[in-house]
């Protein structure tokens, strides 16, 4: 199982930032939330971070970790380990994706994502009204 992280970046918006994969990729024109694999010694949250970085020349803060995904595609098999951060204020550069977009985040369960993101979303999604829940029992 190949370790894999990614991000559920926010902007001041409250919106989320989704990708889209290329024609060459294992999951041609799917959309995913960016992120990549875990190098041998790297931490998770350092991964998510050099990740952003490199394909999206963003800088990130981390907020929160969800609850890691495992999937199995049949060629290989994941575990997609979900961070929360907030986006630095600047719009992505694409260097592997396609496009972007910022949704809303209840746009995310229309989006066309790869399976292992489909349930990420899910994740998120409860996520988002857990904290909405709390907020009005304050």
């Amino acid at each position: 199982m190949t370790d894999v992280t990614c991000a559920i970046i926010r902007n001041k918006d409250e919106k989320v930032l989704i990708v889209q994969r290329g024609e060459r990729s294992d999951h041609p024109f799917k959309w995913e939330f960016p992120g990549g694999k875990t190098l041998h010694g790297e931490s998770h949250e350092d991964c998510i971070i050099r990740e952003i970085k490199e394909e999206l020349d963003l800088d990130i803060a981390v907020c929160e970790l969800l609850e890691p995904v495992e999937y199995d595609y049949g060629f290989k098999h994941i575990r997609l380990i979900p961070f929360i951060c907030k986006a630095s204020g600047t719009e992505p550069v694409l260097g592997e994706h396609i496009a972007y977009r910022w949704v809303e985040p209840r746009e995310l369960s229309g989006v066309d994502f790869q399976e292992a993101d489909i349930c990420v979303a899910e994740k998120y999604l409860k996520y988002i009204e857990l904290q909405n829940s709390q907020e009005k029992d304050f």
